[in-house]
């Protein structure tokens, strides 16, 4: 089931899933300061095993369009494939859509493109390197 969580509860994954086999060791995002965000998370036997960030910002690829950004999707590794992290789509499309948002939008490694296609997106615009994972990543937009 999923929950609201606070970024405390949910750094732990993000940095477990998140920042496995790159540079990085910090998965904190300046977002994660927003008025507005929501840290989703499915809770497991009192352990976080999936989570995602949901704000209000502009989506470059559509400037002008009322948009959500999904950051930070993690779903523990030996679980995924699992539903859960369609689960957190579902939670941050029905926020998105209280919000009067048009998209909702996302950073996505192109490990998981599959994974975000099957949830209704669609990858716009050219790929680019992330630079705190040093990952081959494109912008994924699915509209409401």
């Amino acid at each position: 089931m999923v929950q609201q969580l606070t970024i405390d509860e949910i750094m732990s994954l993000r940095v477990r899933v998140l920042r496995q086999g790159t540079p990085a060791t910090d998965a904190h995002y300046p977002e994660d300061e927003y008025p507005d965000v929501v840290h989703f998370g499915i809770v497991q036997s009192g352990d976080v095993i999936a989570t995602s960030t949901w704000f209000i910002k502009e989506c470059p690829e559509a400037p002008g369009v009322a948009a959500m950004q999904l950051k930070g999707m993690a779903v523990d590794t030996s679980l995924q494939s699992g539903g859960y992290g369609a689960q957190l789509i579902r939670a941050g499309v029905a926020l998105a859509a209280e919000r009067n948002a048009e998209i909702v939008w996302a950073r996505a490694r192109d490990s998981a493109l599959g994974f975000y296609e099957k949830c209704g997106f669609q990858t716009v615009g050219d790929g680019f390197i992330d630079e705190p994972t040093d990952m081959p990543h494109h912008i994924v937009v699915r509209r409401l």
